[in-house]
């Protein structure tokens, strides 16, 4: 078992959303610290959840925004990691509202060679080209390079679930910070820097890219919405996910069935 602490930017949601994330994951037998950057109209939740989770740490958000909420989250992240001197092997860096936890993911069997894991979804970037090929021209634009036609036929590394050592993790969000700034992002481009960041190893460090077969995170969105006969989300294989993301993607039969203690409607 590794140690895994996770940080993740949680605000201006009702309590249940809020106590599935935290509940959840705490239900599958992890051990680590929670981190969650919340606001001040978030505190009469957290003070609820605080006695019932103790290892819950919120933080206030008190950076002013210059940039767009999924950029600035990293800002956030980044003054976080400064500020504190976490005691973990590993950081999962996460979205709040749309993630929750089925299996301990500090049980799951990690590489010790691999620096940082990033978790594909289940379509190539040029197959969504709504949002995910529009990021990656724009990168391309602001960097003054082709990175389109260099990872247009790869799959999309979701932004939403990122793992990986502490210390390489600090220097994977300092980065995001450092480009956000250097070119003035303003819009939700933070995907399309994560995909290139990973893609393009700006960091010369050993990335790993699972799918959902891999089944340490489940990106449900572009993949297939299956339940087994214990109201568990599972890959395409049958195997029950440790993290599933982008669940509120299922149907509303599908969420009936998996709602038990925690309310899986947004």
């Amino acid at each position: 078992m590794v140690k895994i602490d996770v940080i993740t930017y949680c605000s201006n949601y009702s309590y249940d959303i809020f106590d599935r994330f935290i509940g959840s994951l705490n239900a599958t037998g992890f051990q680590g610290n929670i981190y969650i950057i919340i606001n001040e109209i978030d505190k009469p939740i957290i003070k609820k959840l605080k006695k019932i989770y103790k290892n819950l740490f919120p933080v206030i958000d008190n950076i002013l925004k210059k940039t767009h909420i999924n950029c600035h989250r990293f800002f956030c992240i980044d003054l976080l990691l400064q500020k504190y001197q976490l005691n973990c092997d590993y950081l999962f860096i996460c979205d709040s509202r749309d993630v929750l936890f089925q299996k301990n993911m500090e049980n799951y069997n990690y590489d010790l060679n691999v620096d940082i894991y990033g978790f594909l979804e289940g379509k190539t970037i040029e197959e969504e080209q709504t949002f995910n090929a529009r990021w990656i021209k724009h990168i391309g634009q602001l960097i003054n390079e082709n990175i389109y036609d260099k990872v247009c036929k790869k799959n999309i590394i979701c932004c939403g679930t990122t793992l990986g050592k502490y210390d390489k993790m600090k220097l994977y969000v300092k980065e995001i910070c450092n480009y956000i700034q250097k070119y003035n992002i303003v819009t939700n481009l933070d995907q399309g820097l994560h995909n290139y960041i990973l893609y393009c190893n700006t960091l010369n460090i050993n990335i790993k890219l699972l799918s959902n077969e891999d089944n340490l995170v489940n990106t449900v969105c572009n993949d297939v919405h299956k339940v087994n006969g214990e109201n568990l989300i599972v890959n395409k294989n049958d195997d029950v996910s440790y993290i599933v993301h982008q669940y509120d993607r299922f149907s509303i039969d599908l969420k009936n069935q998996i709602s038990s203690r925690f309310k899986y409607f947004l």
